[in-house]
């Protein structure tokens, strides 16, 4: 199933029709109350440890959710409080720990990776049986030859995110859902195995072409070496698991 980058974008705008005041104060909600416990003295700081990754995956579910048709729901947000908290925690953090340590590397393998991992919340919310490694696993496989689509596609919204700093924070209460959606319907599309016909497309032999096939050829061998260190990092999480088991 082939798409554009501007169906990815008339999807949005259609699916935030008559919904754009509920996802508006979802976004709004979700950064008093983070903004508002981690100003908290000395709590706050260990308290977004769990709040950030809960309400994160709240604002996902909930773009998700408008997707299919249904109505954005503030107690959406906190629903990771009371369900599947553990996974919840495990997944945002895993990926946030795999993204610092490539980017201690260099930046450009942190890049690229930051794409590799970019789906895996959302595969996390519609897969609940699959473990944190494995919707890793899964996220980097559906962006594998299309991170650079991700790219193009977060590009043209330069002018967007451009607003937002100019006005100085207050279009996001627009962009943010904007891209959101437009970002979940990519998802929905690279799942089901579809390209994009006009995302990102360099000339053949052209200095663009070249240099897309060195940037594919290194995020391939990144990713492959990636695989290695997760497989190392769920070994030493199951050693755990059957201690902490045994006694």
């Amino acid at each position: 199933m082939d798409f554009t980058r501007e169906e990815l974008k008339v999807q949005a705008k259609q699916q935030m029709e008559g919904k754009i005041g509920g996802l508006i104060l979802a976004f709004f909600v979700a950064m008093a109350v983070s903004g508002a416990i981690g100003a908290i003295p000395f709590v706050g700081s260990i308290a977004t440890i769990i709040t950030t990754p809960v309400i994160s995956v709240g604002l996902v579910k909930i773009c998700l959710g408008v997707t299919y048709g249904d109505e954005p729901n503030i107690s959406t947000l906190f629903e990771g409080f009371s369900k599947d908290l553990g996974r919840t925690l495990a997944t945002f953090w895993l990926v946030a720990l795999f993204t610092f340590l490539w980017s201690c590397l260099f930046i450009i393998p942190g890049i690229i990776m930051s794409y590799a991992y970019s789906q895996t919340i959302r595969i996390m919310i519609e897969n609940p049986d699959m473990s944190p490694m494995d919707c890793i696993r899964k996220s980097k496989e559906i962006m594998n030859g299309r991170k650079m689509d991700l790219f193009v596609l977060h590009l043209s919204f330069i002018l967007w995110i451009l607003l937002t700093f100019v006005t100085c924070g207050i279009a996001a209460i627009y962009v943010a859902p904007y891209m959101n959606l437009t970002e979940t319907n990519f998802y929905h599309r690279v799942k089901q195995g579809g390209d994009g016909t006009d995302i990102y497309t360099a000339p053949e032999g052209s200095v663009f072409g070249k240099v897309s096939d060195v940037a594919d050829n290194f995020s391939d061998a990144v990713t492959d070496f990636s695989d290695k260190v997760e497989d190392a990092a769920e070994n030493i999480t199951d050693k755990i698991d059957d201690t902490f088991s045994k006694n």
